[in-house]
């Protein structure tokens, strides 16, 4: 691959094609230098990935490229690409000889395109025989580090490289960064995902190696093999809200072996939580415990991989914090029951491609008998129904919550009783049926069992034993299906902001941490659970 260059010369003709140097064989990372990208991702819908790679795939077995307009989407601590649109060749734009040549006056193109439309430009060809994570060869990283400098002045984002194998259509990734004058080096991605009916995730090994066997786990992986167990592993799961459903996720991920967890929640455990949250007892609620960090010391007793890494945010997925450190997950699950938060999810999962999986409980109970209860489950993202359309929440009770006055007991006195907003429905038994529910959805959208990934959203109704099912997309005109899709940094929604109950939530927990009895005990049982 290279570039056919004024007047005429080709990379590929060069006497002396250079190597990639030794030092840049494997990833590469910034110096951390202000503004570097330090880790990094791409990320891209399943209708965009599909034209890409028939385009890329060539009936004749010959190399091929395209230029891609990209946005990006920033969290805590890792930059993503989402890829939005392909800027495809015109006749006479490149020369495919077994290997592929492009024009100057290609590149000038679509670089002008993403500038014209604020977007990155990205370049990808094609390794026709290659398989899952591919790598730059020396021609192809002096193709690429070429035209490195040109497209940040263009478009005032860095070049983003790709490389298809087209024996499996993965993708392997880099971000091409300023080190010094004249010096810009590829910062290898983590992984590409394909978000949509299904999810697929190519992760460089490199940087993120596949986790050894333990015996711990040999009934697991003979469910779906070794491969698949690697990749589920390697994902970087969130679990917002680690309530009676969420701790039941956390502990399913970290029996399965997943080895990269991110919990959210401000709550603290409670009396009235024990019946239904599993691993909490009366020793955390006279301690007041963070329910995050009961699902932690959950999840690393009940790991069975060689390793896990958790890490708890006391925040809402709201606060903008929260939000931030949940758009460095690969994927989420929604275990909460507040519009404000779902909102949030729901931005997540369509303006920033990472899928969530939701669901939620309703229980009819009136006069203190049980009548019937429905748990739903669902995932959100491209090519799906958004949580708006599922009527997960009501976009006007959002300024409402923001407003302080779900917490107001007088504006919630005034609601109707059976008032969504008033319901209290996370009895341990539903909520258990709710979390199967929601790992069965992820579990399908990421294994496609018998090569079906999407069954549809599901409600299942307890005294019928019947479950509905709802395959559609979003509703004609939702924003979420349109103008939002993949717009990363660039949303004009702006869904972040300070959560008072969350504030206090944390302070009241550090008063009661000040208080010596329970800073004792809590060091004891720190050490404690260090060492078991």
């Amino acid at each position: 691959m290279g570039v056919l260059e004024p007047p005429g010369r080709q990379l590929a003709d060069r006497p002396h094609s250079p190597r990639l140097p030794a030092a840049l064989a494997h990833a590469v990372l910034p110096t951390g230098a202000p503004g570097m990208i330090t880790r990094f991702s791409v990320a891209m819908t399943n209708s965009v990935a599909l034209r890409l790679n028939e385009h890329l795939r060539r009936a004749d077995g010959q190399e091929e490229c395209t230029f891609l307009l990209w946005r990006p989407s920033t969290g805590s601590r890792r930059t993503t690409a989402l890829i939005v649109d392909l800027v495809l060749p015109d006749d006479g734009d490149r020369i495919v000889h077994g290997t592929v040549d492009f024009t100057s006056e290609y590149f000038l193109r679509a670089a002008g395109l993403a500038a014209a439309r604020g977007c990155g430009l990205a370049f990808t060809h094609a390794h026709p025989r290659g398989r899952r994570w591919q790598r730059l060869n020396g021609i192809d990283y002096a193709a690429e580090e070429s035209f490195a400098a040109q497209t940040i002045t263009i478009t005032g984002l860095p070049l983003v490289g790709m490389t298809f194998a087209g024996a499996d259509a993965r993708y392997g990734a880099r971000v091409w960064q300023r080190h010094a004058p004249r010096t810009y080096i590829p910062t290898e991605a983590e992984n590409v995902r394909v978000v949509g009916d299904r999810f697929t995730v190519t992760f460089n090994d490199t940087l993120l190696p596949p986790p050894e066997a333990t015996n711990r786990q040999v009934r697991t992986v003979s469910a779906w093999g070794t491969d698949t167990q690697n990749d589920l592993a390697r994902l970087h799961v969130g679990v917002v809200g680690t309530g009676s459903v969420g701790m039941l996720i956390v502990e399913a991920l970290a029996r399965t072996g997943f080895q990269n967890l991110s919990l959210f929640d401000f709550d603290t455990v409670e009396e009235l939580n024990l019946d239904r949250l599993l691993h909490a007892t009366d020793r955390d609620v006279r301690l007041h415990r963070a329910k995050v960090d009961i699902a932690a010391r959950a999840a690393q007793r009940s790991a069975t991989g060689g390793s896990i890494r958790v890490a708890t945010y006391e925040s809402s997925v709201v606060e903008p914090d929260g939000f931030a450190a949940a758009a460095d997950c690969d994927l989420l699950f929604s275990c909460v029951d507040r519009p404000w938060p779902r909102a949030a999810l729901n931005l997540l999962a369509n303006a920033h491609l990472i899928p969530v999986v939701d669901g939620g409980i309703s229980v009819d109970a009136r006069g203190g008998r049980l009548r019937g209860a429905e748990w739903r489950a669902h995932v959100a993202t491209p090519g799906r129904a958004c949580l708006e359309c599922l009527g997960q929440y009501d976009p006007a009770h959002v300024p409402v919550e923001r407003d302080g006055l779900l917490d107001d007991p007088s504006y919630i006195t005034g609601l109707s009783a059976d008032h969504p907003l008033r319901r209290k429905e996370n009895v341990f038994i539903f909520s258990a049926n709710a979390a199967a529910a929601q790992l069965n959805q992820f579990l399908t959208m990421v294994t496609a069992p018998s090569g079906i990934a999407d069954t549809g959203a599901h409600l299942y109704h307890l005294t019928t034993g019947t479950v509905d099912y709802r395959l559609d997309g979003c509703d004609s005109g939702c924003p979420y299906d349109g103008q939002l899709r993949a717009l990363g940094d660039h949303t004009p929604v702006d869904i972040t902001g300070r959560h008072h109950v969350a504030e206090q939530a944390r302070a009241g927990r550090q008063h009661a941490a000040r208080r010596w009895p329970a800073r004792l005990q809590r060091g004891i049982d720190d050490w404690l659970n260090r060492y078991r």
